[in-house]
């Protein structure tokens, strides 16, 4: 009998402890995974975590970046917003739901977009004692008949993820419709945007892929009765981070990326289809680009001589580690017929302390240059059909019944042609300007 009080009591003193238990282990999982949640397009801080017994109060900071930045900031939208959450501790974890905190400052622009009252944006969590965290953030539809003569109807805009404790996760957005018209008779229509992605950000790289989809965009000129209309649009991005087989060496890092639209009509009603382009860098010494990377903030400005000095030794340490850039395929369906092109170019290793000499970089270079040009699309360009003349004339570039050929290889600071003659590289570079 006192075994089996024992063992309630100690049922119950652990379901009274439990709230206590979650709550502190809770506040640590919030504090290390969403309270410092950062991926492309948006940023999740901690402001404040006020834990209780049962239930905790705490406030996080939402900001957005890049494109989502740029969208929000061309609709008049705060692109920082603070959410006060309410923080339930139960048995395998803590839940939230989540407000808004409406300041003086957004809501004017809440009463204009949304309506008097109305709940802009909602955002929820759920967290195990895995120190795993659901997150789901939703931005409700908008319907503007006349603001200053613009309209604008927008569907809801949802963005869904987990995060774990290392920083790693995923995440999806979907965007089904938005129309906006301005009041100069302008008119941009979108259908089916959606996203996802999956990995970490490491400083300035995502590590991991991207993906996005967008069925279809219009822009139209109401007035003149004309429009821009791109269909099937498709954007897909990875990083991968390789770790060395010697020890001691860097992390390589490979990018690859590739744009595809299916149909693109332009102002004066001409078809382009089937538009592709596919850009890659591989052997990326990781160290070396993120330094590079971090520096690239402050090009903008006036950088110290200390600032110069690290982006030429990280310049230096990238180029003497070796690197590719590919442009695997660059090709469309114009109305004059199908362009394709590709190239491929590979510094070697070995080269040191280039920064004191960029020139040398050049005598490192390998690769190899192809394109395929209608005849009919240059002819239409007097610039572009004296200049592929002039080469056709020196025998760089060849033309059969529809298209002019260009096929060479690149070693070093020459050019070899497909008849295997060589040429200086600077030729090309004066042929091109």
């Amino acid at each position: 009998m006192l075994k089996k009080i024992g063992a309630v009591g100690g049922a119950v003193a652990l379901v009274l402890c439990w709230p206590l238990a979650t709550g502190q282990i809770g506040e640590r999982i919030y504090l290390d995974t969403l309270g410092q949640y950062d991926n492309p397009y948006l940023t999740v801080t901690n402001d404040s975590y006020d834990r209780g017994y049962l239930t905790s109060e705490v406030v996080s900071k939402v900001v957005f970046k890049d494109e989502l930045k740029a969208i929000f900031e061309d609709e008049g939208l705060p692109t920082e917003w603070y959410f006060k959450h309410h923080v339930s501790h139960g048995v395998t974890g803590i839940s939230s739901t989540s407000e808004l905190m409406v300041n003086d400052d957004i809501k004017p622009v809440i009463k204009q977009l949304w309506g008097e009252n109305a709940i802009p944006v909602a955002f929820t969590t759920q967290t195990a004692i895995t120190r795993s965290t659901d997150f789901t953030f939703t931005m409700n539809p908008i319907k503007v008949d006349n603001l200053n003569g613009n309209r604008a109807d927008v569907a809801a805009f949802v963005m869904t993820g987990s995060v774990n404790a290392d920083g790693a996760g995923e995440f999806y957005y979907k965007l089904p419709t938005a129309s906006l018209t301005t009041v100069a008779s302008e008119e941009m229509q979108l259908e089916g945007l959606e996203g996802s992605g999956k990995g970490r950000l490491d400083r300035q790289f995502w590590i991991g892929s991207q993906n996005l989809s967008l069925n279809s965009v219009s822009f139209k000129d109401l007035s003149a009765e004309k429009s821009v209309d791109i269909n099937r649009i498709s954007i897909d991005m990875n990083n991968v981070l390789s770790e060395p087989a010697e020890k001691g060496a860097s992390p390589i890092l490979t990018n690859t990326n590739q744009v595809t639209v299916g149909n693109l009509t332009s102002l004066d009603g001409e078809q382009y289809k089937d538009f592709n382009f596919q850009l890659s860098f591989a052997g990326l010494d990781y160290p070396a680009i993120s330094r590079l990377g971090e520096l690239s903030e402050r090009f903008e400005q006036q950088m110290t001589e200390d600032q110069v000095r690290e982006a030429a030794e990280a310049l230096d340490e990238l180029v003497a580690k070796g690197l590719t850039f590919s442009i695997s395929d660059l090709s469309v369906m114009t109305p004059q017929g199908s362009v394709k092109s590709h190239l491929s170019l590979t510094v070697s290793p070995g080269l040191e302390r280039a920064s004191e000499n960029m020139a040398r970089i050049a005598e490192n270079v390998t690769g190899d240059i192809q394109l395929s040009l209608p005849v009919e699309l240059v002819e239409a360009d007097p610039v572009l059909s004296e200049r592929a003349t002039m080469m056709e004339q020196s025998s760089i570039v060849e033309r059969n019944e529809t298209h002019y050929l260009l096929n060479m290889k690149i070693d070093g600071d020459k050019i070899i042609l497909a008849s295997g003659d060589q040429l200086p590289l600077a030729m090309l570079f004066m042929l091109f300007m």
